[in-house]
């Protein structure tokens, strides 16, 4: 639970979109944008198209047959060897996520309904919950119950090759015996093409036991920092469900447009996710916020400092990340009275009084400045123990977001053992809470065309 370069993009991306075009860029192996002059049809329907752009109702496409045509020469997805074969290119329009085949240059809206699953970012090195399932059963599951994606966190020693993970019953997992951490997260993220799911990489901790404030610390420097992005990048970028990179986690020691190299949360993402995007230039960057912004934005805010430590987009108006419109992705994370006390909590008006809140904190930026939104996480117990309001503050949420069309998200978590939180799963790993299953349909279904 963690300008003027982009003015002129923005002018060129709404010149060509009011000509009934729109001009992909890419970042080029130097770092220098490219253009297609072949226009992208986009499609306005909720989706998850096939390799060849038909409207299944399951995921991602399968594998790419690795054609020469699936390198797209006209729309620049796939041009770097570790990524030769992919078949997409994840870009954003107009605020909504889109999934274009290189060789048709379709594109589809793409919805992300989705769960985080975690265990990767800790000392287990795997996805929790393999002690008492089959890895495969609960990815079907998760299928199953109508989600398309999957967040999956982790930390820096479990995608280093020589990490062996804990905590998995072979007897129900045999075909996970003897390999590593980051072998299962190939396997686990294979799978998920199989079946239709997408997912999101998370860079969630340095370290796998504490929740560092930066992106770099004493242990993990920025240069280790970016190498293991690359690693993961040069691995997975094979895989055409794996939209993107989530690049750091609640990174709540940042700051925001303050010029500080040591802290400036926009600078960081602007130097790692351009190298990623020369690996994996059909990713997405997803851009998390931060709990302080800059002083001035901050001080005129509600609530200035009452923020969850993913919740700060304030700066964004201000200062966009200077990448390529088309492959950057904001997301906020937010959570409710189950978590931490919070003064809005306690207003007599709760939870009425939220939504400007939400607002003023990362809501405008769908909202108002038309750029991609996705609620990387939400969640908490729903009165099953914890803070009774904290169903009120959930309904509420949903009601917002489907009253705002804010439709993509991955809820927090799968997993029933988040302390504070809870999960989708009951303690048995197996069943599910009813209601908040149904309070995500809402939302679901609400989004769908």
């Amino acid at each position: 639970m963690n300008a003027k370069k982009a003015i002129v993009l923005f002018a060129i991306a709404l010149a060509v979109t009011t000509a009934g075009y729109f001009l992909v860029f890419h970042v080029g192996r130097k770092g220098t944008p490219r253009e297609s002059t072949k226009p992208i049809n986009y499609q306005n329907a909720t989706t998850t198209p096939g390799a060849g752009g038909e409207n299944k109702e399951a995921g991602p496409p399968g594998p790419s047959p690795g054609s020469s045509n699936a390198t797209g020469s006209a729309i620049p997805s796939a041009v770097t060897t570790s990524a030769a074969s992919v078949s997409v290119n994840y870009v954003v329009r107009d605020g909504e996520i889109y999934e274009v085949n290189v060789t048709t240059g379709v594109a589809r809206r793409l919805r992300l309904f989705g769960v985080n699953w975690f265990g990767f970012e800790t000392r287990s090195y795997v996805v929790h919950g393999l002690w008492a399932r089959n890895w495969e059963d609960m990815l079907r599951q998760i299928k199953s119950l109508g989600f398309n994606a999957v967040r999956l966190p982790f930390c820096t020693y479990a995608v280093e090759n020589r990490t062996f993970p804990t905590g998995i019953n072979y007897n129900l997992n045999p075909d996970l015996r003897g390999l590593t951490s980051v072998e299962i997260m190939e396997k686990i993220v294979a799978k998920a093409n199989e079946l239709g799911i997408y997912v999101l990489l998370d860079y969630h901790r340095l370290g796998c036991d504490n929740i560092e404030p930066l992106w770099y610390s004493d242990q993990v420097t920025e240069e280790k920092f970016i190498e293991t992005w690359l690693s993961v990048a040069r691995r997975f970028s094979k895989y055409p469900n794996v939209i993107g990179a989530d690049i750091r986690n609640e990174p709540w020691g940042a700051t925001w447009c303050t010029g500080d190299p040591a802290t400036d949360w926009r600078l960081a993402v602007e130097k790692v996710g351009s190298k990623i995007l020369e690996v994996a230039p059909h990713w997405l960057i997803f851009v998390e916020g931060t709990y302080k912004s800059k002083p001035e934005i901050d001080s005129k805010a509600l609530y200035p400092y009452s923020l969850f430590w993913g919740e700060n987009l304030r700066a964004l108006r201000e200062c966009p990340v200077r990448l390529p419109l088309e492959k950057v992705v904001y997301t906020a994370h937010v959570y409710g009275p189950d978590v931490a006390k919070q003064p809005y909590f306690d207003d007599p008006t709760f939870p009425e009084n939220m939504p400007a809140i939400w607002m003023q904190n990362f809501g405008y930026v769908k909202l108002n400045l038309s750029l991609p939104l996705v609620i990387g996480e939400f969640g908490g117990r729903y009165g099953h123990g914890g803070d009774p309001r904290d169903k009120a503050w959930q309904d509420k949420f949903v009601d917002w977001l489907i009253q705002n069309r804010i439709c993509d998200f991955f809820y927090w978590s799968w997993n029933p053992n988040s302390g504070d939180t809870g999960g989708l799963l009951q303690d048995d790993w197996s069943s599910i809470w009813a209601d908040k299953y149904q309070n995500l349909q809402r939302l679901m279904q609400a989004c769908k065309p």
